[in-house]
C-alpha cells in the first residue's frame, strides 16, 4: 500500500478491532465489556469511512452501510420484541372481557411477528456486510502483506457464519460456537494493528525517456531497498549487505 495514511487508517481499524475482540471475551464475565465492545466496533467503522473517502471503494462503503443497517434493525426488532411480549404477558394479570382478550392477543401476535422479522433482517443485513468487506479483501490482496490478507479474509468469514449461528442462539450450542467464531473473526481482524510493521511495498518503476533516445528506470520507492530481499539499503556499495545481490 503505497498511502501511508490509507495504511495508517486500516492499522487504526485493526487496533480498534483488537479491543473488540478482547472486550468480546470479557463479555463472559461482565455484560459492561459488551458496550464497550459495541462502541470501539463503531469508531472502528470511522477507520473504514476515513479509508474509503481516498479509496472510493463500492465494498468498503457497502460494508459499512450494511453492517449500521444491521444494528438499528436489531434495535428495532429487540424492542418491539419485548413490547408484544410484555404486553401480551401483562394481560394475563389484567382482567378483560372477551373482546379486550382478542385485541390484545392480536396486536402482541403482530408486534411479535414484526420483531422476529426486524431480527432476520439484520442478520441477512449483518452477513451480506461481512461478504463485503471480505471481498474487498480479496480483490485487494496486493494492498497488503500476504501473511496479513489470509488472515483477512478468514476473519470475515467467521463473522458471516458468527452472525447466522448467532441468530439460532434458541438452540444454546449454536450461540456458543457463534460466539467463539466471533471472536476469532475479531482476533483475525485486528491482525491490522501489525500492518506498520511490514515496510510500504514497492512501487512500478517509472520510465524517463531521455533526449538521446536513451529511456532509464526510476523507482523513487524502491530505491532504497533491495529488489531480492527488501533490505533497506545505506545507499553505499554494489550489493546488499544481507542477501549480496547486485544493486548497481
Amino acid at each position: 500500500m503505497s498511502n501511508m495514511d490509507v495504511r495508517k487508517d486500516f492499522y487504526e481499524f485493526g487496533k480498534n478491532m483488537q479491543i473488540v475482540a478482547i472486550c468480546t471475551v470479557l463479555s463472559i464475565v461482565t455484560g459492561v465489556t459488551s458496550l464497550i465492545a459495541l462502541i470501539f466496533i463503531f469508531i472502528a467503522l470511522g477507520n473504514i469511512k476515513k479509508a474509503n473517502l481516498k479509496l472510493n471503494n463500492e465494498y468498503l462503503e457497502e460494508f459499512r452501510s450494511k453492517y449500521v443497517r444491521a444494528f438499528i434493525l436489531r434495535i428495532c426488532g429487540t424492542i418491539v420484541l419485548m413490547i408484544g411480549v410484555i404486553n401480551l404477558v401483562f394481560f394475563f394479570f389484567i382482567p378483560s372481557d372477551f373482546d379486550s382478550f382478542w385485541i390484545t392477543v392480536s396486536i402482541s401476535v403482530i408486534l411479535i411477528l414484526a420483531g422476529l422479522t426486524f431480527g432476520i433482517t439484520s442478520v441477512v443485513a449483518e452477513m451480506k456486510a461481512w461478504k463485503n468487506l471480505k471481498r474487498f479483501f480479496e480483490e485487494n490482496r496486493s494492498m497488503f502483506p500476504g501473511s496479513i490478507s489470509h488472515e483477512l479474509i478468514d476473519g470475515c468469514d467467521k463473522l458471516k457464519t458468527a452472525a447466522l449461528l448467532n441468530a439460532l442462539g434458541f438452540l444454546i450450542i449454536t450461540a456458543i460456537i457463534g460466539f467463539i467464531y466471533q471472536i476469532i473473526g475479531y482476533f483475525k481482524l485486528a491482525k491490522l494493528n501489525t500492518l506498520l510493521l511490514y515496510d510500504v511495498p514497492k512501487t512500478s518503476p517509472i520510465q524517463v525517456n531521455l533526449p538521446e533516445s536513451r529511456s532509464i528506470s526510476i523507482n523513487k520507492v524502491a530505491s532504497s531497498f533491495c529488489p531480492n530481499c527488501g533490505t533497506k539499503l545505506s545507499g553505499l556499495g554494489k550489493f546488499c549487505p544481507l542477501c549480496g545481490s547486485d544493486i548497481s
